[in-house]
Formats: C-alpha cells, sequence, structure tokens
C-alpha cells in the first residue's frame, strides 16, 4: 500500500483522531522530533522524544508534583514496619512531649542514658542485683566435694547458693550446686570479669537466712576467683515473734502491754509469782461484770428512752444489780440539754421514770450508774 508523504502539518481544527498508532519498531526512530511518539516493540511502551532522550511517561522517576499519601496504599504499613535505628541519627534535640521512655537497658557507654532502676541502684549503693540464690552459706563449705544441705537447705542439681565464709577468701561467690559429693561451679552470671562488682546484690529464697539481702562490698580486680569477694548482709528477712502470755499480747503484727499486779504464792518448788492483768481490774475474775462487782463498781447503763406517756411511770432496765444508784441523768438528744425527771429504784435492776408531758421515743438519753 503507498504511504502519503505530508511534508506539513495538518490542521485537524480539535477533530478527534481516531484508530492512530504511534510509529512501532524495535530500535528508535534515527532523527526524531521534539514531542514524536514511538511506540518500543521489544518493550511495548509508548514513548516520547524531549529533545534529550525517549522517556516513557509512566515511568516514577520523571514523575513532578505531590502525591498525597492516601493514594499510596502500602505506605502506613511500610513506614511503621521500620525500627528506629534504621532512621538517620537525628542532629538536634528530641522532644517525647512529655512521655516515658519504657524498658530500657541498664548503661554501658559514658554517654548512654540512665534508667530509673539503674539511678535508684546507684542512689542505694547497688551495682546490680543478681537472681536470687536458694540458700547462703555462712561458714566454710567444701566446694570440691558439696554436702547435702547448705544454710539448712537440702539444695539440688541447678540449684544455686551464695558462699560468704570460704577459708580460702578467693572462694567466696555464687555458685552452682550439683550433687551431694560433687563439686561446685560459679555460676553462669558470677564467673566473668564485670559480672561481680562493688555494689552487686542478691537475694536469699529459703534456709536460715531466707528473705535475707547480701551486698557486696569489695573493689574488683579481674574475674571472680581471682580476688576475695565480700559479701556483708544488707536487709534482714521477716521474722517470727512469739508473746509471752503473760501481760505481753500479740495479734496479727501489733503488741500490746497489759500492765499488772504480781501476787506471790507458796509451793514445793518455792515462790511462784503471779500476774493479774490490770485490764480485770487486778481482781483475778474472768469478765469484766465479775471485776466490777469484785471492785464494788457495778458499771453504766446508758440508753435511748422510749415513748413516755404524761404522768405515767415508765419502767428502764439497767441490770446493774444493784439498788445503790447514782440519781439517772435525762439528756434531750437533739440539744444536749439535762432535763429534770421524777426518778424511783424500782429493783436492783430496774428504775422508773415519769414526767410531766409525752414524749415520742428517742427523745431523751437516760444514764444510769452503780
Amino acid at each position: 500500500m503507498a504511504v502519503t508523504d505530508f511534508r506539513e502539518s495538518l490542521k485537524l481544527n480539535k477533530l478527534p483522531v481516531r484508530g492512530l498508532v504511534p510509529e512501532t519498531s524495535s530500535s528508535a526512530p534515527a532523527t526524531p522530533v521534539e514531542g514524536q511518539l514511538w511506540t518500543d516493540s521489544v518493550n511495548h511502551v509508548v514513548k516520547f522524544w524531549n529533545l534529550t532522550a525517549w522517556k516513557n511517561p509512566l515511568d516514577r522517576a520523571d514523575h513532578t508534583g505531590t502525591q498525597t499519601a492516601s493514594t499510596i496504599s502500602d505506605l502506613a504499613a511500610t513506614v511503621k514496619g521500620y525500627r528506629l535505628d534504621e532512621f538517620a541519627a537525628p542532629n538536634t534535640a528530641v522532644s517525647l512531649n512529655g512521655q516515658r521512655a519504657t524498658n530500657g537497658a541498664d548503661p554501658t557507654a559514658p554517654t548512654d542514658l540512665v534508667t530509673k532502676q539503674y539511678a535508684d541502684n546507684l542512689r542505694a549503693g547497688i551495682a546490680g542485683v543478681k537472681d536470687p540464690v536458694r540458700a547462703v552459706a555462712t561458714a566454710n563449705v567444701d566446694l570440691s566435694s558439696l554436702p547435702a544441705s547448705v544454710g539448712g537447705v537440702t539444695l539440688g542439681s541447678g540449684d544455686s547458693f551464695l558462699a560468704t565464709a570460704q577459708t580460702t577468701g578467693t572462694q567466696n561467690g555464687i555458685y552452682t550446686y550439683s550433687t551431694s559429693g560433687g563439686a561446685a561451679t560459679r555460676r553462669s552470671d558470677a564467673d566473668a570479669a564485670g559480672e561481680i562488682l562493688d555494689g552487686t546484690m542478691v537475694a536469699v529464697a529459703e534456709g536460715t537466712d531466707a528473705g535475707s539481702q547480701y551486698i557486696q562490698t569489695a573493689s574488683p580486680s579481674g574475674a571472680p576467683g581471682s580476688w576475695t569477694q565480700t559479701w556483708t548482709k544488707f536487709s534482714t528477712g521477716g521474722q517470727t515473734y512469739t508473746a509471752d502470755g503473760q501481760g505481753l499480747e500479740l495479734s496479727s503484727t501489733t503488741f500490746s502491754l497489759e500492765l499488772a499486779d504480781a501476787s506471790l504464792s507458796k509451793s514445793a518448788s518455792g515462790l511462784t509469782v503471779g500476774l493479774v492483768p490490770v485490764t480485770k481490774g487486778g481482781t483475778g475474775a474472768t469478765t469484766a461484770a465479775g471485776a466490777r462487782t469484785a471492785l464494788g463498781a457495778t458499771g453504766k447503763f446508758a440508753a435511748n428512752v422510749g415513748a413516755v406517756t404524761g404522768g405515767t411511770p415508765l419502767n428502764i432496765t439497767h441490770n446493774l444489780n444493784t439498788l445503790d444508784i447514782l440519781e439517772p441523768s435525762l439528756r434531750e438528744v437533739s440539744t444536749g440539754e439535762l432535763v429534770g425527771g421524777k426518778f424511783i429504784v424500782v429493783d436492783a435492776n430496774t428504775v422508773s421514770l415519769t414526767l410531766a408531758a409525752s414524749y415520742a421515743a428517742n427523745t431523751f438519753s437516760v444514764t444510769v450508774v452503780g
């Protein structure tokens, strides 16, 4: 088919062109002009000539302008997947906006940040806290032929213990127990230089020193075994206390002291001192009522008065078991004012009250002292 060679541009007057196919070949046209289109039949893409090179308009490297984050499907997941250490180091102060940095490690380099735990330990003189040992030996232990128990604890393979009083001081330290008659080895976190320091602390879980904490106070000079570790009890575990029952009482964690009168009695074995708690009036009575009777003070009764009908006696039972009472007092509950009333002793446990007017229950409170 003959090809028409147009020597001049065609003016299409803004008419759409349908079925236009750019020149297609495996190699680019030799002498292109700006804006010329060419289909690369090898890569199957349309390119245009920009006076310098053939460009693929879809190449991302040639894009200009702004693309919003919402149009990039994996942007958030990709960015959030980066670790902080993968970003470039900051070159100015970094603000945490008033938030805490958590789960940090203890510092090792001079410019490392310090954790609160590390600072608290320094303030307390603690250089580091080791995992607890099961027992502590406060006397020499044959580390080459272990006893069945250390510090009052029967140990098993893999248990750890603290040796504080070895005849050879360089043997002091934290050990792992093997078996009775076997040899001990220094625990893996306490056998190398820098692992036991001046201020290293360890707690004791069981045995005669259960609950105690020991601190190492000697200056280290190499790996454990090359210098003498000095372990001192830093704090003491809980103690058990027992009251003697002779005036000293223990309730939960509180002691109370009951002062007492002493009485002497003679027996075949000699003199015996008997203690009578003052809370029983020194009378030997087993109840407060019995003590009051023995002391001639039967006690006090106080209670609100029931409904009173004017001119009609109202019996009040006080149960003091005595006719010899002081004149009862009558107090108006709402005002606290002491008022007069007619009282009559009915019997050893009852008095009667008569008032001129009627009053509702709980208007007055009565006190009777025997």
